[in-house]
C-alpha cells in the first residue's frame, strides 16, 4: 500500500513558479538538451533525466505507453544489462528511481559526488540504446499490475486521477496508470522512444553538482541524440462535469475542482496564496483545532475528517480544488462547507488572512528548494520550459500578490464549470450539484 505520507503529497504539490521577470534562461547542449542544476555543499548528489513525454503525449491508441516506458528504465540497453546496472549500482552505494507525470518521465540516480559522470553515461544509454525487448515485457507489465493495484486501492489517488480524467478528458486527463486493456508491444515503444527521445524534450537536471559540470557531462554523453522537431502537442481544454466512483473504500471523497491556473501565468501565484488561505493541514502538532477555514472544517467536524485544498499547475492549464474525506452521512456537508469556504474567500479575504496565507505559500515553496526531492521536480519543469527561478525570486513573486487577487482569482475559480468526483459506496453518497 501507499503511505499515507505519499498520498497526502498528491494533494501538497509544489508545482514549478514561471513568470516573465523572475526567470534566467536555462542552459542548452548543442543538440537542444536542457541543463539546469543546484550545487550544494554536500558529499552526495542527485542527477535525473527528465523525457518531456508523459501520459498527455501518450497516442489515442496507446494509452499507458508512458507507463510502461518509466517502468523500461535501466532495463537492458545495448551497451549495459540490467543485472549490470543494478550490480554496479549497489557497488557504488548509488539508488535509482523513476516516476511518472502527466507531462515528463523522470529517472533519477542519488549517489556520491564523484559518481555522477556514471549515471549520465547510464541515461545516455538508456535514451539511445535500451532494447525493449520481448522477454522483458512480462516482468515490466507485472511491475504495472502492482503499481496500478496500489494507486486504485489508494481513495486520494484514485479520485484525484478521476478528477483530471473529468476536466480534461483527454490529454492533461489520461490517466499516469495503464489501464488493464492497455496494448502495447515493444514495437510501439520503439516508436515512442523515437518520437519522444529527442534534444528538445529531454532536460538533465541535478543537485549537489555545478551546472557547467553538467552541461559538459551532457554533451558527451547524449552526443548521438537527435535533436527533434518543434515540440508540440495538443493544447489543454478545460471541460468540467461530474463522475461517481464506486469503490470499496468505507469512508466517502469527493473532489471539487474548477479550471485553475497554468504554470507561468501571474494566476498561478494567487492560486498558490489561495490553497494556502484555505489550508486543511494542522500547523501545531497535536493542536485540535486550526486557523484556515479548512482545518477548522475538519476540526469540527471529528478526527477521522480530512479537507485540503490542491493546486495543479502544468504548462498550459491548471486544476484548482478542494478534496474531502469523511464518513459516508457526513461527507456531503463537510464538503458544502469546504465549497462555502471557496466562495467565500471570492468576497473578501482580510489583511491577517493575506499575510498567513502568502507566508505559508513562501515557507512551502521554500521548502520544496530545500529538499533534493523538491528541488529536482522544481527544476525539472523549469528545465523543459526553458527557464530557471531562484528562491528568492518565488518568495518575491508571492509577496506581490494582494487581498484583491486573491478574492479576484477565488471568483474566476468558481466562475468555471466544476468537476465534481464522488468516490466510495456510491448509492449512500450525495451528487456533486447538491454541493452548490
Amino acid at each position: 500500500m501507499l503511505s499515507t505520507a505519499s498520498a497526502r503529497k498528491t494533494l501538497n504539490l509544489v508545482p514549478t513558479i514561471l513568470k516573465a521577470g523572475y526567470a534566467t534562461a536555462v542552459a542548452k547542449t548543442g543538440n537542444g538538451i536542457k541543463v539546469a542544476a543546484l550545487e550544494e555543499n554536500s558529499k552526495t548528489a542527485s542527477v535525473s533525466l527528465v523525457i518531456n513525454a508523459g501520459a498527455r503525449f501518450e497516442p489515442k491508441d496507446k494509452a499507458g505507453i508512458s507507463h510502461f516506458v518509466k517502468n523500461f528504465g535501466f532495463k537492458n540497453n545495448g551497451k549495459r544489462s540490467a543485472f549490470r546496472i543494478t550490480r554496479e549500482t549497489e557497488l557504488l552505494g548509488g539508488v535509482l528511481s523513476s516516476s511518472l507525470g502527466r507531462e515528463n518521465i523522470v529517472f533519477t540516480a542519488e549517489c556520491m559526488k564523484e559518481d555522477v559522470p556514471y549515471f549520465v553515461e547510464v541515461f545516455g544509454d538508456m535514451v539511445t540504446k535500451t532494447k525493449f525487448a520481448e522477454h522483458e515485457m512480462h516482468g515490466v507489465h507485472e511491475e504495472i499490475v502492482a503499481e496500478c493495484t496500489r494507486a486504485e486501492s489508494t481513495p486520494v489517488i484514485a479520485i484525484l486521477d478521476a478528477a483530471h480524467a473529468v476536466a480534461f478528458r483527454s490529454g492533461l486527463g489520461n490517466s499516469i496508470y495503464a489501464a488493464a486493456y492497455s496494448s502495447v508491444e515493444p514495437s510501439d515503444l520503439k516508436a515512442f522512444a523515437a518520437n519522444n527521445f529527442v534534444g528538445n524534450k529531454i532536460a538533465l537536471v541535478a543537485t549537489g553538482v555545478s551546472e557547467a559540470e553538467l552541461k559538459d557531462l551532457a554533451a558527451s554523453s547524449f552526443a548521438n541524440i537527435p535533436a527533434g522537431g518543434s515540440a508540440a502537442s495538443s493544447a489543454a481544454k478545460y471541460h468540467g462535469g461530474d463522475i461517481r466512483v464506486p469503490h470499496g473504500t468505507s469512508e466517502g471523497h469527493i473532489a471539487v475542482a474548477f479550471e485553475g491556473a497554468a504554470a507561468g501565468t501571474a494566476d498561478f501565484y494567487k492560486a498558490q496564496v489561495l490553497r494556502a488561505l484555505l489550508g486543511g493541514e494542522r500547523f501545531v502538532k497535536w493542536s485540535t483545532s486550526g486557523v484556515s477555514p479548512l482545518s477548522t472544517i475538519s476540526s469540527k467536524a471529528g478526527k477521522d475528517v480530512e479537507v485540503a485544498a490542491f493546486n495543479f499547475g502544468y504548462s498550459d492549464a491548471g486544476l484548482f480544488g478542494l478534496y474531502v474525506k469523511a464518513g459516508n452521512a457526513e461527507v456531503g456537508n463537510v464538503a458544502k462547507a469546504a465549497v462555502d469556504a471557496l466562495k467565500a474567500a471570492s468576497k473578501t479575504v482580510s489583511a491577517e488572512e493575506l499575510t498567513r496565507a502568502v507566508n505559508q505559500a513562501k515557507f512551502e515553496v521554500a521548502s520544496a528548494y530545500e529538499t533534493r526531492q523538491g528541488a529536482i521536480e522544481l527544476l525539472s519543469a523549469q528545465a523543459l520550459k526553458g527557464e530557471k527561478v531562484s528562491v528568492s525570486e518565488a518568495l518575491t513573486a508571492l509577496d506581490n500578490v494582494s487581498s484583491a487577487d486573491v478574492s479576484k482569482f477565488a471568483a474566476k475559480v468558481l466562475a468555471s464549470k466544476p468537476t465534481t468526483v464522488v468516490l466510495g459506496q456510491t448509492a449512500t453518497l450525495p451528487y456533486g450539484d447538491s454541493l452548490f
